[in-house]
């Protein structure tokens, strides 16, 4: 009876549901196996790791997340507070720009506008040396605010682009009404067009505080002998350097370093979708 029940099912659901479904799991398989793969090396040490890495079994060495732990978790806020901070400035500074663009008129807009598109062709790491040179110059090396400015300018450009493309999608007339109604455009922007991009700031937070968590090599650059204002990633190397061959304590730390990643996109998750299907175009 069950065969006989299962034979309907999937003629009814289809070769090509059937095809789409097993890419899907083949997928998540090949997404996910490096980090659970990670996380169980973590728990083991180098021995158990050299000769039994996919063996899942007792005893389990906790001690490496304590080793791990004592490293990172003084630069876990120095993460926080460059990332929070750059994320706030870049999505302040974008979706003004983004509105400005689609909406005002002044002199040059096109080609300001121009010179935003263009700066998204240009490699990060091309930026690297007069990034840094201009740093020097300002006497700001060694402190929070490289980092802080440089991961909001560089992500910034992009997300002027999206937000402009996505306001003027937007009904122009919902725009002229508050402007007959004698509104300024300070308020037009913070009471419509900003509330409407609600999404699309979810989504550019989102993918901004990820760049800023995993950025390593400007932090490398711009605070080079600091090493209480070092973020997570550079804490991560150090990490190495003090357990070097111990791939346990280093997984361990790698596995910790996820975690408000993980934590961040699962609450926001829903939102996250929500931007990436907003500018869709409605017919």
């Amino acid at each position: 009876m069950e065969h006989a029940t299962t034979k309907p099912f999937l003629r009814r659901l289809g070769w090509a549901e059937l095809l789409k479904h097993a890419t899907l799991i083949i997928t998540c398989i090949l997404l996910f196996f490096p980090f659970l793969l990670m996380l169980q090396m973590s728990l083991k040490t180098q021995k158990q790791i050299i000769f039994e890495l996919f063996k899942i079994k007792s005893p389990f060495h906790y001690d490496n997340y304590a080793k791990a732990f004592r490293e990172i978790w003084p630069l876990v806020g120095n993460s926080f507070m460059m990332a929070i901070i750059s994320v706030v400035l870049s999505v302040f500074l974008a979706s003004l720009a983004g509105y400005a663009f689609a909406r005002l008129r002044f002199p040059f807009k096109n080609l300001l506008f121009a010179i935003f598109f263009l700066k998204m062709l240009i490699p990060g790491v091309a930026n690297l040396i007069p990034s840094y040179k201009l740093a020097l110059h300002l006497g700001i090396l060694d402190t929070y605010l490289p980092v802080i400015l440089f991961c909001a300018g560089t992500t910034m450009p992009f997300w002027v682009f999206v937000m402009r493309t996505f306001i003027e999608q937007q009904p122009k007339e919902l725009f002229e009404s508050m402007r007959i109604d004698g509104a300024k455009e300070w308020k037009i922007f913070s009471e419509l067009a900003f509330p409407l991009m609600r999404a699309m700031v979810v989504l550019m937070s989102i993918n901004v505080f990820t760049f800023i968590w995993n950025d390593y090599i400007w932090p490398l650059v711009t605070i080079p002998t600091n090493t209480a204002l070092y973020p997570i990633t550079l804490g991560l190397a150090r990490l190495a350097t003090l357990y070097k061959g111990q791939l346990g304590v280093l997984t361990a730390g790698y596995t910790l370093a996820c975690i408000p990643l993980l934590i961040l996109f699962i609450f926001t998750m829903r939102h996250f979708i929500d931007g990436l299907t907003s500018g869709s175009v409605k017919m």
